[in-house]
């Protein structure tokens, strides 16, 4: 037994011994490491002197000029930077239209006693389908969406509107079945158009006056229910700037989801062709329509300046109104 123990050894010697080889020596050197530096020493202020600051050199690299240079010239070059990225993300963009530009305006949206500014573009509700036709008539309409709104006076003023074709009303001020723009006066002066229609809505007093149109279909309905619209207070209006001397294919002031209220709406010395005037679902304490040329040329026996029997007055006056073979280019 003696024996087998003192075997052992020599027989795992003999199994797991490496035969004699020689390994090349491994030498591992750790890198002495040094950052390059360059101390800074910057001017003292009222009598304070700033901590000496150390930073990264390069060999090779070298700024002429003391520290103010080189500040000056990271700080411009950071400049540059920043303002080619800026450049970058903006690029494309373009500004929101102010009013008067044609677009879509909210008036709903402005806070009581602000001006209606920021709209929104035409450009925005386009869609690949959208033919070019809508988009050419879309992009010089100036839309006002009151729905809600109250304002104080509203002045559209010396304008030249309208198309040659593909266009239904030069200007429409409209509502929908139980919702108004409600006025205290409207007036419509020296206006030129090739037709006027003025429907579903309620007049406290109408006055037609020196008038010139092809062909007068004037048939309001007398009803005494009829209210006299009051709106004085300019109090938590909203402002809308006056419209004058631009150009526009047609222009819009609507209020279809909601009832509205201004002080005085009043549209004179506007020029259009190509289409007219819609008036639709308004209550007005006084509406006067005077001193306008009304035609497109059909004939008088085919009138151009109307209001129908949905049409209701308290009262009602017309002077001087003239049918005249009259068409409107």
């Amino acid at each position: 037994m003696q024996d087998n123990e003192n075997k052992k050894p020599s027989f795992f010697k003999r199994v797991f011994t490496i035969p004699n080889m020689k390994l090349p020596s491994i030498r591992v050197r750790i890198p002495n490491w040094r950052t390059p530096e360059v101390n800074m020493s910057l001017p003292s202020v009222g009598g304070w002197s700033p901590p000496r600051l150390r930073v990264a050199s390069f060999r090779g690299l070298r700024v002429v000029g003391g520290v103010w240079r080189v500040g000056t010239i990271g700080i411009g070059v950071g400049l540059i930077v920043t303002a080619i990225a800026i450049l970058s993300a903006v690029s494309g963009l373009s500004a929101a239209p102010t009013w008067p530009s044609p677009a879509l305006y909210n008036a709903s949206l402005v806070q009581p006693d602000h001006s209606v500014q920021v709209g929104q573009d035409w450009e925005d509700f386009f869609t690949d389908q959208t033919p070019a036709e809508v988009r050419k008539l879309q992009t010089m309409t100036l839309q006002l969406n009151m729905s809600g709104a109250r304002a104080g006076d509203i002045t559209i003023d010396g304008l030249n509107i309208g198309k040659a074709s593909g266009l239904t009303d030069a200007i429409q001020i409209i509502g929908a079945t139980g919702y108004w723009l409600e006025c205290d006066e409207i007036i419509i002066s020296n206006v030129v158009a090739t037709a006027l229609s003025l429907e579903n809505s309620e007049i406290y007093e109408l006055v037609l006056t020196n008038n010139i149109a092809d062909g007068l279909s004037v048939s309001p309905t007398l009803n005494n229910a009829v209210l006299d619209i009051v709106v004085q207070s300019t109090r938590g209006t909203v402002s809308v700037p006056a419209v004058s001397n631009g150009d526009y294919d047609r222009i819009i002031l609507s209020t279809i989801t909601a009832s509205s209220q201004c002080r005085t709406l009043t549209l004179s010395n506007i020029k259009a062709f190509g289409a007219g005037l819609n008036l639709d679902n308004i209550k007005a304490g006084k509406l006067t329509i005077q001193s306008s040329v009304i035609g497109s040329g059909s004939g008088i026996d085919s009138a151009d300046f109307v209001i129908t029997a949905t049409t209701k007055v308290q009262s009602f006056t017309s002077t001087g109104n003239v049918e005249r073979p009259v068409k409107v280019q």
